[in-house]
């Protein structure tokens, strides 16, 4: 309020100084709010508008100056076809700001729509029609929802949010109470602030308290009152159950690219109200029981991963982590051309390789693998004919099918078992016959 005040008066004696004393312009009035109310209790308002400007008084002998902000009345006037008889005059009007003006709206007001009057100390007049409409005694009780907890299920030991609200329309909210409770009686929970305004809200946390018994539910009631004494209640029931705990997954890796098909055991799993993590981030769960849910994997990159399984708002973590695995790929083959009986020797170039990876020449696996690190296999071409697809393959990382370079057999058809070149075309029998494989 007082650096309104102050604003405007510095404003007004400053324009006082340098424009002496001439006509003043009648204010305008905007709005009046609240526009409707009950006719029960008395309102609060504020008139909105321009020009809300309070007279300055000056001592010729000292040359002080000051800012005189009484003499504003304000008037409910029947409207030119009135739906109400009379004028009632608002209470305890104050100057806010040259844009703002307090007052009261008197109880008793009877039912009807008013237009209203403002007087400012020069007793210039401004009027606002059709301002306020008196909805005369109130006989709607306030409405009360409970947006959270929204579940089915709560665990023990759960951070438990609960949000309430409470609106009473054009009436005013005297009194919200929120209370907890479970079969061991009540959880304590903090008062809720109510401001006298139409609307009211209420949200604090609580742990919850192990059940005492099977069966036990967590209870929250919520019961608003108005201004005139009616009430409205609303109820949210939870079962409360154990916390869960996690304690095995199978299998304990997948590809990097998600979608792997996972089983985790425990035990105290809430469907409807369970979710998993592979760090932070969500699986799709499929199926929940109480003692285990499947969930496809998320992506991931390649590495150990933290599986935490959040049930009825509390979270556990397995013991031990579930691994990702990336799909290998191919960058680059050499030789890119080979004869059509195979058994070129040939490097095989690319990431994420390791000694479970299969290359394969158009599904035919490459012959004498030898891995030699994680960007390098070398072998031997298999037979083949045209050009072949040069595919890396993981049993667990699976594989990218655009990550594959071609390599194309030159010269005639692949050799038959009649042919002469037979016994040469045949896939080595053991390590014997793979380059370093004996003797």
């Amino acid at each position: 309020m007082a650096p309104a005040r102050s604003a405007t008066a510095a404003m007004l004696l400053g324009a006082a100084a340098g424009c002496g004393v001439g006509a003043e312009q009648p204010a305008t009035l905007a709005a009046l709010t609240p526009d409707a109310g009950y006719n029960d209790v008395t309102l609060a308002a504020d008139i909105y508008g321009n020009g809300f400007r309070p007279t300055y008084q000056f001592d010729a002998v000292s040359g002080d100056s000051a800012l005189d902000v009484t003499g504003w009345t304000a008037t409910f006037a029947a409207t030119p076809a009135p739906t109400a008889r009379g004028s009632y005059d608002l209470l305890g009007v104050f100057w806010e700001s040259d844009a703002i003006l307090g007052a009261q709206i008197p109880a008793g007001l009877p039912t009807g729509t008013y237009d209203l009057v403002v007087r400012d100390p020069r007793g210039h007049t401004a009027r606002l029609p059709m301002a306020f409409r008196s909805l005369g005694p109130d006989t709607d009780p306030p409405t009360v929802a409970i947006t959270s907890p929204d579940g089915s299920a709560v665990a023990a030991g759960a951070a438990l949010a609960v949000v309430v609200a409470a609106d009473d329309g054009y009436g005013r909210i005297a009194g919200l109470v929120v209370t907890v409770s479970t079969g061991a009686g009540p959880v304590p929970t903090p008062p809720c602030n109510v401001t006298g305004g139409s609307g009211a809200a209420c949200s604090f946390t609580v742990t919850v308290p192990p059940p005492v018994s099977d069966g036990d539910a967590l209870t929250v009631d919520a019961v608003a009152t108005d201004g005139v004494g009616l009430t409205a209640e609303a109820r949210a029931v939870l079962a409360l159950v154990r916390a869960a705990v996690a304690t095995g997954i199978s299998p304990t890796a997948g590809t990097t690219m998600g979608g792997t098909l996972v089983t985790i055991s425990g035990a105290g799993f809430v469907d409807g109200a369970t979710s998993v993590t592979f760090d932070a981030e969500q699986a799709n769960v499929q199926t929940v029981t109480p003692t285990a849910l499947t969930v496809f994997t998320p992506a991931h990159a390649a590495g150990p991963a933290v599986v935490t399984v959040t049930s009825a708002g509390v979270e556990a973590t397995l013991a031990g982590t579930f691994r990702f695995v990336a799909p290998p790929s191919i960058r680059e083959i050499s030789p890119t051309t080979g004869p059509a009986t195979g058994y070129l020797p040939i490097t095989i170039v690319g990431e994420s390789f390791s000694a479970t990876t299969v290359i394969t020449f158009d599904g035919v696996p490459l012959l004498c693998p030898k891995l030699v690190n994680a960007n390098r296999i070398q072998g031997l071409v298999p037979p083949g004919s045209g050009t072949a697809t040069v595919l890396a393959s993981d049993p667990i990382g699976g594989s990218v099918s655009y990550a594959n370079v071609p390599f194309l057999y030159t010269g005639g058809p692949l050799p038959g078992p009649s042919d002469a070149g037979a016994s040469d075309a045949s896939p080595p029998a053991s390590d014997a016959g793979c380059p370093g494989g004996g003797p």
